[in-house]
């Protein structure tokens, strides 16, 4: 009897380690902790029902194992929180794990009817530790790296799952059931719970290398067309700089006009140089380098077009050690960032505030816009937009900090220029 209390024991902790790591919590550590104390404590009265007054094994599986799993899924979805479908996804993943570890022990103790209890309960709680260890961090861990690039995907996933589950109660209970190693289908069961363990990490890094090679070339995408975008602007601005260069031609004719106290002339002259002047686009000049003047006042006039003023400090040097297409890369992408969550906001005060400057070998960045409250943010949830600014970050050795705080999103780039 002291077996079986120890082994149920070690058996709830394990639902219950399964059920508060795997997902978001809902609430506090404690709280969630006293949440499933309570449950524990309910389940071993189930202990007492099922080894005293239940005696035929399926009633006892029934009131032992099913109840006990009903009661573990209530508690697990009212102490987390995140997408139902996924977490229904995680638990029915943790169940499949569970019966095959439960059905392994119950064949050692077929077998090996003769081992002291206290060394079955050694081997028991040794099992349910390697197959919730295997679950969380490793399943659970892909898991969470997948979810990113699963959205309406999670159906498929659990009715996978849902075959795999009747697949193992099947192989394990009907039409026999396994008791011991020498079972005619311990071979067919032991084939399928090897297949299940090692099919959940192909899922997921199939899903991760697929969407990684999706994104890579939706990244491709953006910034060529960005740096095509850079590339009409210059071309812009080389326009804009020979009519600078043919002023000296027009200066001649309004002296001309002068000489000959044309007033009229010059008036209507000057006016058209002036008119003409604020069609050139490129004029405002923000630093020496001239991609990030470009991309500054690109996006600027887009930011102003919905909406939103700008307020920009830059100072970058015009032979800066930074790859054009990463300057475009970083400060692009950022800037359009702040723009759409700008735009979005119904306040009137829509300010992105942007800093750029050089300072110890490093190139600092640093912009600024609205947004709704408090966010909390991990690699998971970034957009394809961000997740190129961190890769250009980490290939100049540089460092990146995302945080919303008091209605303000905040970004910092930090990039080495010194390399």
């Amino acid at each position: 009897m002291a077996g079986t209390i120890l082994e149920f024991i070690f058996l709830l902790i394990t639902h219950a380690a399964a059920g508060i790591y795997s997902s978001t919590l809902k609430y506090s550590k404690k709280k969630t902790y006293i949440i499933w104390g309570i449950w524990i404590v309910l389940q071993t009265g189930l202990l007492f029902i099922t080894e005293f007054i239940l005696t035929n094994w399926f009633l006892q599986f029934i009131v032992g194992f099913i109840l006990s799993l009903i009661g573990q899924y209530v508690i697990f979805f009212a102490t987390t929180k995140g997408k139902i479908a996924q977490r229904v996804f995680v638990m029915l993943t943790y169940s499949i794990f569970f019966c095959i570890t439960m059905t392994i022990v119950t064949m050692l103790k077929g077998t090996f009817t003769e081992m002291h209890w206290a060394f079955m309960v050694l081997i028991h709680a040794t099992m349910l530790f390697i197959t919730v260890s295997y679950f969380l961090y490793y399943v659970c861990a892909l898991c969470r790296s997948a979810s990113k690039n699963i959205t309406t995907g999670w159906k498929p996933l659990i009715f996978v799952n849902i075959v795999f589950f009747i697949t193992v109660i099947l192989s394990s209970i009907f039409p026999e059931r396994l008791t011991s190693f020498n079972a005619p289908s311990f071979i067919t069961f032991v084939f399928i719970s090897i297949s299940i363990f090692s099919v959940y990490p192909v899922i997921f890094s199939s899903i991760n290398s697929l969407s990684e090679a999706a994104m890579k070339r939706e990244v491709e995408t953006q910034n060529k067309l960005l740096l095509t975008q850079i590339e009409a602007e210059n071309i812009q601005l080389l326009a804009d700089s020979r009519a600078r260069h043919d002023r000296r031609h027009h200066e001649l004719v309004m002296l001309e006009f002068a000489n000959n106290n044309d007033i009229e002339s010059v008036r209507e002259y000057l006016k058209n140089l002036v008119e003409s002047e604020n069609k050139v686009w490129g004029e405002i000049r923000y630093c020496d380098n001239m991609t990030a003047n470009t991309v500054l006042t690109v996006y600027e006039r887009k930011a102003k077009e919905k909406g939103v003023s700008v307020k920009i400090s830059a100072n970058v040097s015009r032979d800066i050690e930074i790859l054009p297409q990463d300057l475009v890369i970083v400060i692009a992408n950022l800037f359009e960032n702040a723009i759409n969550a700008s735009a979005k906001l119904k306040n009137k005060n829509k300010e992105i505030e942007i800093s750029i400057k050089e300072n110890a070998k490093r190139l600092l960045i640093k912009m600024e816009n609205p947004c709704k409250g408090n966010l909390a943010f991990d690699e998971t949830c970034f957009g394809i937009g961000i997740s190129s600014v961190i890769e250009t970050a980490k290939k100049y050795d540089g460092m990146y900090d995302f945080c919303a705080e008091n209605g303000v999103f905040s970004a910092k780039i930090s990039l080495n220029i010194s390399r």
